[in-house]
């Protein structure tokens, strides 16, 4: 049964990432292989992943990456993301999102690059995913359902959306306590 990933802000083949998120890579190298590694451990070919914008700095870098990765990828585009547009039409298993602002019924959340103080669903308890702000805007689930997926938050790797469904449900239910 295939899973549902989401991260976003990879920034593969940026080398200024590593410096302005003090990412603890030595190489833009070792940071886009560790970043692979990490996503290719836990995403197998028959899961999809949401990537919530900021996906490689150059075309030949995104080309190189999305020969690697395994996962049908759905990409809602960040203010970086023109490599990607530049590359993705050559592959296969790849979706560029058309809004901005996406309402996933089947994963019960809005997806978007830019994170959303309103969002259709929020007082029902929909839960609104996000990048962007790499570690400036940490998830606070005691204030509202919004979660920042930023992969620098989740040590680059993926995370597998039901695993945080089931997460935010513990901390409510240890909340009640």
């Amino acid at each position: 049964m295939s899973k549902t990933f989401i991260t976003s802000d990879t920034f593969f083949g940026r080398e200024q990432i590593i410096k302005k998120a003090k990412r603890p890579f030595k190489s833009v190298a070792e940071m886009n292989a560790t970043l692979i590694k990490n996503w290719n451990n836990v995403v197998t070919d028959d899961d999809v992943v949401y990537h919530l914008g900021n996906f490689a700095w150059d075309p030949l870098t995104a080309e190189k990456v999305l020969h690697e990765l395994n996962g049908e990828l759905r990409f809602v585009l960040g203010e970086y993301d023109d490599a990607l547009i530049e590359t993705c039409e050559f592959f296969d298993g790849i979706t560029i999102l058309d809004n901005q602002i996406c309402e996933e019924i089947e994963l019960k959340a809005v997806l978007c690059h830019w994170p959303l103080e309103l969002w259709r669903g929020k007082s029902r308890g929909i839960f609104h995913f996000h990048g962007a702000s790499l570690k400036t805007m940490k998830t606070d689930i005691s204030k509202m359902n919004r979660v920042n997926v930023c992969c620098d938050l989740f040590k680059y790797t993926p995370q597998n959306i039901e695993d945080l469904y089931e997460m935010f449900e513990d901390y409510k239910k240890a909340q009640k306590k």
